[in-house]
């Protein structure tokens, strides 16, 4: 039954983003994807990124495409063999594909931050990670970077053992853990913020990871630098105009400013390492 929801929600995603809402709006006939992770089911990444497409579009004259994945693996496999024109990635995920692929970030979060978290059910008796030893744990993928690999980084270093389940996306994570399917779940500190009042109201954290850089908006090498300063000029101008911070409030995201790769040398000194994908 859950995985028939799970491909209900799929292919009503696509069938939003195929029909629904019109996916670009510009003079030029090229069409440059954009890849947002699948941190949510299809269909609301569809409801909200689709208007932020198209106001970049607007902006910059250019045809620009939403694109996601099935699930956060595909999409940082993807993301790693240079499978987007512009996107945005975790910190973790966006050193990899640079390192591999050369793409380059061009803005991020003003005072953006990633941050990790282990979180139960508000009720829940459990109030520290070590009571977690031997319970089940949901996660969104292998290679998540805040809502896996960080809070499995930080339960095997405290030699917790806990049942993985998968369950495809972080906004699945929060669900089930407030249904109390899951004794907890990991999830990251921008989307559970941006969790609706009915189901954070029902979710507690008892873990917070360090603060990482935020998640980069990037683009492809092969994009050409008028159209990657265009696009940038366009992100970035969204904090500027009450459409645009409208738009960016959807998306769990506040004012955003320029970025470029050495606001992610810290990453690299860290050495953390992200499960294979497929």
């Amino acid at each position: 039954y859950e995985k028939m929801l799970r491909a209900t929600s799929w292919i009503c995603g696509i069938v939003l983003l195929l029909a629904g809402f019109p996916l670009w709006a510009g003079n030029s006939t090229k069409i440059y994807s954009f890849g947002i992770p699948p941190q949510q089911s299809a269909t609301i990444i569809a409801e909200r990124w689709t208007p932020v497409m198209q106001y970049l579009s607007q902006e910059t004259g250019f045809n620009i495409q939403l694109k996601t994945e099935k699930d956060i693996a595909t999409y940082t496999h993807k993301l790693a063999q240079g499978g987007y024109d512009f996107g945005l990635a975790s910190p973790l995920h966006y050193i990899i594909a640079q390192k591999v692929g050369g793409v380059a970030a061009i803005a991020k979060e003003q005072n953006g931050k990633t941050v990790g978290l282990i979180f139960v059910r508000k009720n829940s008796p459990i109030q520290s990670v070590e009571q977690l030893n031997n319970q089940t744990v949901a996660f969104p993928g292998p290679t998540a970077f805040a809502a896996n690999v960080l809070p499995l980084n930080y339960l095997n270093s405290k030699k917790v053992a806990v049942n993985v389940q998968y369950v495809v996306s972080l906004d699945s994570a929060y669900l089930s853990v407030a249904k109390g399917l899951f004794q907890a779940g990991g999830g990251e500190i921008r989307t559970f913020n941006g969790l609706a009042p009915d189901i954070k109201n029902e979710l507690r954290v008892i873990w917070e990871s360090s603060a990482f850089p935020p998640f980069a908006f990037f683009a492809h090498p092969g994009v050409s630098k008028d159209v990657i300063d265009t696009v940038q000029t366009a992100l970035v101008g969204m904090g500027d105009t009450i459409q645009g911070q409208a738009l960016l409030k959807t998306v769990n995201f506040t004012k955003l400013e320029k970025a470029d790769d050495h606001d992610y040398d810290a990453m690299r000194k860290l050495n953390i390492k992200s499960p294979a994908s497929k």
